[in-house]
């Protein structure tokens, strides 16, 4: 058996203990589990990332990776659209959010509107723009930045900035859960 296929084996021994502990209550979920969860999701955006730079590479060979990556682009998505829709959620209360939402008025600003009229129109690099001006010296997470590689088509870059939209302008609840 070759080196390579002897380490799957062994992940997926690690992953298949991981359910069993799961299975027999000696893991916590909400510590333990998340953390492996996390590992994994981890993973799948690196393995994204990096099929993306074969992807780019001499024709001959973008042939062999599409199916791969359109495939992890779509298991990813939905991922990336909760991360999003949470770091949002997490900006409420804080500079960002003030300079887009009208507390006193309880509605969003006219750049809120602006930049939702971007994003419906897949203007991108406006749309960027716009929140460059939103986080004036506030840290960007790259999470956020990921919604807009070019890689993504047009209807997944909606989707993504929506989602985001959607925590940071959202209705009033206590924690991103509520919202749905």
């Amino acid at each position: 058996m070759s080196g390579r296929k002897v380490e799957l084996q062994e992940l997926s021994q690690v992953l298949g203990g991981v359910v069993e502990e799961l299975f027999r209550g000696a893991m916590q979920p909400e510590e333990e589990l998340q953390g492996v969860l996390d590992v994994l999701l981890d993973f799948r955006m690196q393995l994204q990332d990096t099929l993306e730079y074969l992807l780019k590479g001499p024709s001959g060979e973008r042939e062999r990776w599409q199916s791969l990556y359109g495939y992890l682009v779509g298991e990813n998505a939905g991922e990336l659209c909760e991360e999003l829709l949470r770091y949002g959620f997490s900006l409420r209360g804080k500079e960002v959010h003030e300079r887009i939402y009208d507390k006193e008025k309880r509605q969003p600003r006219g750049l809120a509107y602006r930049i939702l009229e971007l994003v419906r129109l897949g203007k991108r690099d406006e749309v960027f723009f716009s929140l460059l001006n939103v986080f004036q010296g506030t840290e960007i997470k790259p999470i956020l930045a990921r919604a807009f590689n070019p890689m993504y088509s047009d209807q997944l870059f909606k989707t993504f900035l929506y989602s985001f939209l959607s925590g940071l302008l959202g209705p009033e609840k206590s924690s991103p859960e509520e919202v749905e």
